[in-house]
């Protein structure tokens, strides 16, 4: 229980109210963010941050929380995890990027790894922004 109340705890002003909003999406959320990582590691080895690994993770989850929950509710959600005052104004356009490429991606209901490799592609093809190569 504590470790889901520090994982609430660290959500954004506006993640919050998404959750309270949409309480039946909290698994789906966790769920997939937990596949996003697990993907990422497994082609790069490790869970960067502005870089390659990081652009295709946001990728990655965008697509799967397109196809789970919707283009609109995935576009409210993932904005709302990149609105924290503390993020870098860099860093946020970076990641808003690279999610909205991702959410996109969802639309058409693939599978998990076509969704990674459209990802994937997309990093190689240079239309995923990446602050550090």
């Amino acid at each position: 229980m504590s470790e889901a109340y520090d994982q609430y705890q660290n959500l954004t002003l506006k993640e919050k109210v998404y959750i309270k909003r949409y309480p039946s999406h909290i698994l789906i959320i966790k769920e997939t963010k937990e596949k996003a990582f697990k993907q990422t590691k497994k082609l790069f080895g490790f869970n960067g941050h502005n870089d390659k690994s990081d652009a295709f993770r946001h990728c990655y989850w965008s697509a799967l929380l397109s196809k789970e929950i919707g283009y609109a509710n995935a576009l409210v959600f993932t904005t709302a995890h990149e609105s924290s005052p503390l993020n870098p104004k860099n860093e946020k356009s970076m990641d808003l990027h690279n999610n909205l490429f991702g959410l996109k991606i969802g639309l058409h209901k693939k599978s998990d790894s076509m969704m990674s490799m459209q990802c994937i592609m997309a990093l190689k093809k240079g239309q995923l922004k990446v602050i550090r190569p």
